[in-house]
């Protein structure tokens, strides 16, 4: 063989290599967007027939345009309106210890704001002025006119105080389960803030967002299997059946890192700016649990609910060991301070 035979050799070899590889990266490319089609498409059809299979077990209401979901419990005289914190993807399931328990006294309304269980997704901005809004508008739909008792968990807490000041004819008082408290940040010292890193850094990675969209939720549940919502950690030790973990599952499949939830991520700093100099005003009556893990509360923590209560006439701050969702561990207890608390508050003309 000669020169230019061995040339021609070569130059052949060399394109079949290339084309064999072109074949090859093309295939997986195709496998890759054969696969992320059919995820969406599989997530976009399961979404329906669950959806289908599982209707809302409350009234879907219109707000500003959209369906929001109010779930009614109960039928005492006092109107307890229950608010999730960020990310709690089915409230209604979440808070159902504690409104079993609260329901043998008072009627409990859980509010699901839009991009939460059984309530639509949109792309509305959602401030604690706008969630005070929705609520209030919600409430109206809803049939309840009356002066209620906002309950709100976590980032909830700020969406609460934005009622209770927009609203103060229909705030009758306000319990916090441990509430996120809009001057903490203020009072907490230099060693814990860096310890703590940013607060309001981003707490929904963007490829876990990009996973949201291409409907990679249900295979992440599928993955990660022991915590119904993700985020929550509800079990059946705290009081939760199996139907309500698994429907917890189902839906978190339809509403965990919706396009709400995402926007209150990008604009946590915002919420907490919005109702940073507000105070409770005196006739409203403010009970906060907080939560306590290592029952050792430090100073400071101790400074920033003196701080959140501060204004209130009548007052109270219950700390509870445990973890952030205090209501899942706590749902009786909680539902007894609440109505004493009310009761005190009432026999000393104070709220």
């Amino acid at each position: 063989m000669n020169d230019a035979q061995r040339t021609t050799t070569g130059t052949t070899r060399r394109a079949r290599v290339r084309r064999r590889l072109r074949w090859v990266l093309g295939g997986l490319l195709a496998l890759v967007v054969l696969t992320v089609v059919g995820v969406k498409t599989t997530d976009a059809v399961m979404t329906a027939r669950e959806r289908d299979a599982h209707p809302a077990p409350g009234e879907l209401v219109q707000v500003d345009g959209h369906t929001m979901h109010v779930d009614l419990t109960g039928a005492g005289p006092t109107t307890i309106v229950l608010l999730p914190g960020f990310g709690t993807a089915a409230p209604v399931l979440d808070f159902e210890p504690l409104t079993r328990e609260l329901s043998t006294w008072a009627t409990v309304a859980v509010v699901e704001p839009f991009g939460y269980g059984w309530s639509d997704a949109t792309d509305d901005p959602m401030l604690p002025s706008d969630v005070a809004v929705d609520v209030a508008q919600a409430l109206d739909a809803a049939g309840i006119d009356g002066p209620v008792v906002m309950a709100a968990h976590s980032l909830g807490g700020l969406y609460a105080q934005a009622f209770a000041d927009a609203y103060p004819q229909r705030t009758a008082a306000v319990v916090g389960l441990d509430p996120t408290m809009p001057r903490t940040e203020d009072l907490l010292p230099a060693a814990e803030k860096a310890a703590e890193g940013d607060p309001f850094a981003d707490p929904i990675p963007v490829p876990l967002e990009v996973a949201a969209r291409g409907g990679w939720v249900r295979v992440l549940q599928a993955i990660g299997g022991h915590d119904p919502q993700m985020f929550s950690g509800a079990t059946s030790a705290q009081g939760y059946s199996e139907e309500n973990l698994a429907l917890q599952s189902t839906v978190s499949n339809w509403s965990a890192i919706s396009s709400n939830v995402v926007w209150q991520a990008d604009h946590l700093e915002d919420a907490v700016d919005e109702v940073h100099d507000l105070t409770f005003a005196p006739d409203v009556p403010v009970l906060v649990f907080t939560a306590d893990p290592a029952g050792e509360r430090p100073a400071w923590r101790d400074a920033a609910s003196a701080d959140y209560l501060r204004g209130s006439g009548c007052a109270k701050d219950v700390p509870l060991v445990g973890e952030h969702y205090v209501h899942h561990e706590h749902a009786a207890e909680i539902s007894a301070q609440v109505e004493s608390f009310l009761a005190d508050c009432a026999a000393a003309g104070r709220g």
